[in-house]
C-alpha cells in the first residue's frame, strides 16, 4: 500500500511529461510554417522608425516576398505608427531577378497624400529597407508607381 501513492505521483508526472512534449512539437510544427520578419514603419509622434514583428507563411500562391509586401502595405498593427503608404495603395507587381534585383510596381494610390501614411521619399525609403533587410537574396530595390520608375538602384 505504501508504493501507490508513489505510482500515482509517477503516473501523473509521466503523463504531464508526454502532454508537454506533444504541445512543444505541436508548437514547433506551427513555427516552421511561418517565417518570422520585421517591418519598419515611421511613427506619428516624432517619425522615428520602429519595427513590427510579423509572422508570414513559407508558402503562399504568390511567394513568400510578395505576400510580405502585401502584408506590409496593409499598414502597422501599432496604434501610433503610420502606413508607408495611403490605404488605397496595392501591389500591381513584383518580380526578383537572378542579381537579386526587386522590381516593385505600386498602383498610383501611392501617389496620394495621406495624414496616416508617410510622405512619398519617407514610404519608398522605407519600403526598399523592409524588402533588403528582410530578404537577404535582395540587394537591390526599383520601385515603379503606375508604371514609371520614381528611383534610382539602391
Amino acid at each position: 500500500m505504501k508504493n501507490k501513492p508513489y505510482f500515482i505521483t509517477a503516473l501523473v508526472c509521466t503523463i504531464l511529461a508526454v502532454g508537454a512534449a506533444a504541445f512543444s512539437l505541436l508548437s514547433i510544427q506551427k513555427n516552421e510554417k511561418t517565417l518570422r520578419k520585421l517591418m519598419y514603419f515611421p511613427s506619428f509622434e516624432n517619425g522615428k522608425t520602429y519595427t513590427e514583428e510579423r509572422f508570414i507563411p513559407k508558402e503562399s500562391a504568390q511567394g513568400e516576398e510578395r505576400y510580405f509586401v502585401d502584408d506590409l502595405l496593409l499598414g502597422p498593427l501599432t496604434h501610433g505608427y503610420r502606413k508607408l503608404f495611403p490605404g488605397d495603395t496595392t501591389v500591381e507587381f513584383f518580380t526578383v531577378d537572378a542579381n537579386g534585383t526587386a522590381y516593385v510596381g505600386l498602383s498610383k494610390g501611392a501617389l496620394k497624400s495621406s495624414a496616416d501614411a508617410a510622405d512619398i521619399n519617407t514610404g519608398i525609403s522605407l519600403l526598399k529597407r523592409n524588402i533588403v533587410m528582410n530578404f537577404t537574396k535582395i540587394n537591390t530595390v526599383l520601385v515603379y508607381i503606375d508604371g514609371k520608375s520614381v528611383c534610382e538602384k539602391s
